[in-house]
């Protein structure tokens, strides 16, 4: 379902080709499939009219390390040029921490929720604000922590790190579908609660849709980027957006972009939500 985006694309060549060969019921049919599902995509790429929050401002990062291998440099040098307030690390080591640290993460955001692995289960989340570990969910597969983010105003955050069990292994579709699920809902009447991670799972899984659908926004869909792609591992694996950062839709999304990071197979995202 993921590489369903390329399906589009690749049935107008297939139409085209078919109109040169001259199989004009052939060319038609695939032609009128391939606009229908293009129109489904289209708003994927259309940015989306933002509600209107002015309140603190909070710059969220998140970034697949693949088995602690990602460049600690590179992520310590987007962390400081990209002014991230909240870095959120799927597949942290501890060794990978101990990189990280190195090379001036600890400096830059000094409040450290680490959950380390010895693979790809472990994950931290790392702030410039004081961070309170709290418990949302139950535990799964890879480890997903939540905390309260302590903002300076009269308003606090609640964030997850999502990193959900790939569903392409063997007999772990199900396990992957009841992780989705299990997700923290919003709560409107309450605190703003943010999931950010990597999701194993894009705009064409019904089950990624049920989570955005509870009430939150996908910061990619609302600035006409969730075309993007944030993972590759070619030649298994075609580029598609599975990582993601979701926030409350009383937020507006003051900015999104998507970073190469040398050693590992995803992108950092970033996303700047302006809180109501």
């Amino acid at each position: 379902m993921a590489v369903s985006p390329y399906v589009a694309g690749f049935g107008l060549v297939w139409g085209l080709l078919a109109l040169l060969l001259r199989r004009r019921l052939a060319a038609g049919l695939v032609l009128l499939l391939s606009v229908a599902l293009g129109s489904l995509l289209a708003p994927r790429v259309l940015s989306d009219t933002q509600p209107g929050a002015d309140g603190e401002r909070l710059r969220i990062m998140a970034v697949n390390l693949y088995l602690g291998s990602a460049d600690p440099h590179t992520v310590v040098d987007l962390v400081r040029s990209q002014q991230v307030d909240v870095l959120v690390l799927p597949e942290l080591t501890q060794d990978a921490a101990d990189d990280l640290d190195r090379a001036g993460l600890r400096d830059l955001l000094p409040e450290q929720v680490y959950d380390v692995g010895v693979g790809g289960e472990g994950t931290g989340i790392a702030a410039s604000l004081p961070l309170r570990q709290i418990v949302l969910m139950d535990e799964t597969t890879l480890s997903q922590p939540s905390v309260v983010v302590d903002l300076d105003g009269r308003e606090d955050v609640e964030l997850t790190a999502v990193h959900t069990m790939p569903g392409v292994r063997a007999n772990s579709a199900g396990t992957w579908h009841d992780e989705l699920a299990a997700l923290p809902h919003p709560t409107p009447d309450e605190r703003i609660r943010v999931l950010a991670g990597d999701f194993n799972a894009t705009f064409d899984h019904a089950a990624f849709r049920d989570v955005v659908d509870r009430g939150y926004a996908d910061a990619a869909e609302e600035t006409g980027q969730a075309l993007t792609p944030t993972w590759s591992s070619m030649p298994t694996g075609p580029p598609v957006t599975i990582d993601h950062i979701l926030v409350d839709r009383r937020c507006a999304i003051g900015s999104y972009a998507v970073f190469d990071v040398p050693g590992t197979d995803h992108d950092a995202v970033l996303a700047e939500i302006v809180l109501p």
